[in-house]
């Protein structure tokens, strides 16, 4: 049977779960452009910076994984249970600190990089 819209008048029921669903895809998202922007950075400096980059980039990739991690697991809990999220990627800062830190490790390889250039 096709599904009926609701009745006029009355607004459809709203998803508990949807504004912590919403959260975790922003946070994936997240981690994803930092897998990419380390591994790009990284990639880019390293015909110029030499072995040097790998330890960096590689911590980078791996932070950025975390992120990913901690991100699938909140939108798990969220779908095991929709009507009392019980896990938040804010609740302790960890994930916000971690994301901080890398996207200024990333701004400050980006500016050695432009340096040795200059050099």
């Amino acid at each position: 049977m096709a599904d009926r819209p609701p009745l006029a008048g009355r607004p459809p029921a709203p998803d508990p779960a949807a504004p912590q669903e919403r959260t975790s895809l922003a946070w994936r998202r997240t981690g994803l452009a930092l897998l990419v922007g380390s591994l790009t950075i990284g990639r880019l400096t390293l015909d110029r910076l030499g072995p040097a980059v790998v330890v960096p980039t590689v911590l980078g990739a791996a932070l950025a994984g975390w992120v990913l991690l901690v991100a699938l697991r909140s939108r798990r809990l969220a779908r095991a249970h929709p009507g009392e999220p019980t896990f938040s990627v804010l609740a302790d800062g960890r994930l916000p600190a971690v994301v901080a830190a890398l996207v200024a490790a990333l701004a400050l390889g980006e500016l050695l990089a432009a340096l040795v250039r200059l050099l």
